[in-house]
């Protein structure tokens, strides 16, 4: 029954993102009670104690969503109000509990995307960064703006990514299918200014086009991991949610965050690894796995990305 909840995990998000968000201490509080609140939903020991941490983040939510019509923020209001009848169908058993957790993932997600802030409350845009241009047989197809944005350098054995806005990076002769491996040491090197992901990329194809697929495994700054799909210009499909596990090395007092990410194609099963422990295997039929492969990297971040194994 736990499984159930681990969707849950991605919820985190709003919390996380808009704790350095809002300077207003009230605010704060509330955002860092949902974690707490999230993580009870997903441990509950029974149905009542489920049922009393989903109304709590219910009351959570109309708070953020009254604090939000002061403001007179029409979008946060909507996201915080379809979270919180979300939590209330949770903790009246009402439709599927998975399902109504997606749907306060994806309110928290579009929050977070249209209201996100560095710590102090200033404005968190996608850095400018002086692009040197690709390497030579590279793409990326980033998320906002241009190519122009993003500056991706390979000295040796190491890939290095300066990002303004996040991308995807490829080249048209990595492809893969049927069985295969495919790995690297991803490095943060600096400290981002709110939890941001970057890892691994397979499945690709039209990524220069309208009908974009692939899938990634992606790995943050709190020792997380995520698994999603990517179709076309939708907003992605989680396939797992942000679960933390004790393979990933968390980000130190530096700012640095070194794991070693793998992804293997078996037969009729995808396994996802991280530093040698596989943290979770997949049905194939669940991803995209045939086709092209690269990266996966996060806006503003600064990655090193080295024993590349393919």
């Amino acid at each position: 029954m736990h499984r159930l909840f681990l969707v849950a995990g991605l919820s985190s998000l709003f919390a996380l993102g808009l704790v350095a968000q809002v300077v207003d201490p009230q605010y704060q509080a509330w955002m860092k009670s949902m974690q707490p609140s999230l993580m009870a939903i997903r441990n509950a020991p029974d149905n009542a104690a489920m049922v009393d941490a989903a109304n709590k983040l219910a009351a959570t939510f109309d708070q953020v969503a009254m604090y939000w019509k002061a403001k007179q923020t029409a979008d946060a209001v909507g996201f915080a109000e379809t979270a919180r009848g979300a939590a209330k169908a949770i903790a009246a058993g009402s439709g599927d509990k998975v399902a109504n957790l997606e749907k306060i993932e994806q309110q928290c997600g579009a929050c977070h995307q249209a209201h996100r802030f560095q710590r102090g409350g200033d404005n968190d845009p996608d850095r400018s960064v002086k692009s040197g241009g690709l390497p030579d047989g590279w793409s990326v197809r980033p998320d906002r703006g241009t190519a122009n944005q993003i500056n991706f350098t390979i000295a040796g054995e190491v890939y290095h990514f300066a990002m303004g806005p996040a991308g995807t990076f490829y080249r048209s002769d990595w492809t893969k299918s049927g069985d295969y491996q495919f790995s690297a040491r991803l490095t943060q090197t600096k400290a981002p200014t709110h939890p941001i992901s970057y890892g691994l990329m397979i499945g690709g194809s039209d990524l220069a086009g309208p009908n974009q697929t692939y899938s990634y495994f992606l790995v943050r700054n709190q020792g997380e991991y995520y698994v999603a799909n990517r179709e076309g210009d939708k907003r992605p499909v989680a396939v797992v949610t942000w679960t933390a596990n004790p393979a990933i090395v968390k980000e130190g007092a530096d700012g640095r965050q070194a794991n070693t990410l793998g992804i293997q194609v078996q037969g009729d099963d995808v396994i996802f690894i991280v530093n040698g422990t596989e943290v979770t295997k997949l049905a194939k039929n669940k991803l995209h796995t045939d086709g092209m492969y690269g990266f996966r990297i996060g806006h503003n971040l600064d990655v090193d990305v080295d024993q590349v194994k393919r």
